[in-house]
């Protein structure tokens, strides 16, 4: 139940990034096509004015798809013009009108007379349906999806056409709901009791929750348990039983633990390498929650935002891509803080919402932060980056998320080696 709770809060800040990002195109005037929650394929849909609302079958978060994202091109029409290539059905009579037509709105889209590409077009449509008939369901799809990506890239209301304050709007309000989002929950947690997890008290001997699977699980360690020795040797807090977990280098321990009153033996713990570390799996408890006013929450919130961020830095720069995560790390952290409780799990989410939010102002496409960048390098060139170049730098951008997110994996999946 933990790990459902802990991926149904992920996928909640996911959604929360999407709906940023929409009500932000709603609120300037761009078009937004589709909103989902979850992706397609749809499970429940339902278009309310020029918008398709759906709920799709995959559930990752949500997506909203504003067109025109990138300037049309005359590469966008290549499955027409491969349809001309390679369809032998069509009559002399069709191909041609279909090629005249393909190669006034191509010639129109490479000398950027957006606006004449916009009317010829639908004399691309309508000569593509005169010929449906001598096409293969496959040929119409393909070419029918050509089309109507261009025409809605070619939309008035589409995002390159929008003034450089409407697109950075529309872009920073994804991340900046996350950080919203973080914000409130933070203040909310001042008042009902701020989780003490990253200041420099240090935690307790008591065990506040313990991971489902490790060491520690299957030896009968459970929440409430206080760890009052290990290999004989007393503890007097939590630092002796990190050192001494870490000093095991992967050899058996035992633990002495106090449940009830009654000291208990929990023997033959191997512990395991985790991202650089010795550890068996448990969550100490943190020192009491600290309440604030009112009145003095939202600088509580900052605060521990702010400690938030550095905390996170402090971690990249001792630990490297150890520090690094992918979501299947997330889900197992996320549901050992839901067994802690209620408000180590808010703080989590406000975490990972901040985390989120930082992480998308990147400057590097595809994330929100490159979007950001090409914006307002073309207000410094006075005229639009080139498509190539905007692609070529997506690529790049590309592969630096997928190798983040596969150095992530491997920790989450193959970080913790028995020893």
């Amino acid at each position: 139940m933990s790990y459902l709770i802990g991926i149904l809060g992920l996928l909640i800040l996911v959604l929360v990034h999407e709906l940023g990002h929409f009500l932000a195109a709603k609120g300037t005037g761009m078009r937004a096509l589709r909103f989902y929650v979850g992706f397609p394929p749809p499970v429940v849909r339902k278009t309310v004015g020029d918008t398709e609302y759906g709920i799709g079958a995959i559930p990752l978060g949500g997506y909203v798809k504003i067109p025109g994202m990138l300037r049309p091109d005359e590469g966008d029409l290549w499955e027409v013009g491969d349809l001309l290539d390679r369809s032998e059905q069509l009559s002399s009579e069709q191909a041609s009108s279909i090629g005249e037509a393909h190669d006034a709105v191509r010639t129109d889209l490479a000398r950027g007379r957006y606006d004449d590409a916009a009317v010829r077009l639908p004399q691309l449509e309508h000569a593509l349906e005169a010929a449906a008939g001598q096409l293969g369901d496959r040929e119409q799809a393909r070419s029918g999806r050509a089309v109507r990506r261009v025409s809605e890239a070619l939309d008035p209301r589409a995002y390159w056409r929008a003034a450089p304050w409407r697109r950075v709007t529309v872009i920073a309000a994804g991340p900046l709901t996350n950080i919203l989002v973080a914000f409130l929950l933070l203040v909310v947690l001042a008042v009902a009791g701020m989780p003490q997890v990253l200041h420099s008290a240090e935690p307790s001997r008591t065990v506040a929750a313990v991971r489902a699977g490790t060491p520690a699980d299957r030896a009968g360690l459970e929440q409430g348990d206080v760890i009052v020795a290990i290999d004989g040797r007393p503890t007097r807090d939590f630092v002796d039983i990190r050192d001494a977990i870490a000093g095991s280098k992967g050899t058996p321990i035992d633990l002495t633990v106090r449940r009830d009153g009654v000291d208990r033996e929990l023997r033959n713990i191997t512990p395991q390498l985790q991202q650089g570390r010795y550890v068996i799996g448990f969550v100490a408890s943190v020192p009491p929650p600290r309440s604030t006013s009112v009145l003095h929450a939202p600088g509580a919130a900052l605060d521990e935002m702010w400690t938030m961020v550095t905390a996170s830095v402090q971690g990249v720069q001792e630990q490297g891509t150890k520090s690094v995560s992918s979501p299947v790390g997330i889900v197992k952290g996320s549901s050992t803080y839901a067994q802690a409780g209620v408000e180590p799990y808010l703080w989590l989410l406000a975490y990972l919402s901040l985390s989120l939010g930082v992480f998308n102002l990147l400057p590097f496409l595809p994330l929100d932060g490159g979007h950001l960048l090409m914006v307002g390098i073309e207000k410094l060139r006075g005229r639009p980056v080139p498509r190539s170049a905007f692609e070529r730098v997506s690529a790049i951008g590309i592969a630096l998320v997928l190798l983040v997110f596969l150095v992530g994996l491997n920790n989450d999946l193959f970080g913790p080696q028995p020893r």
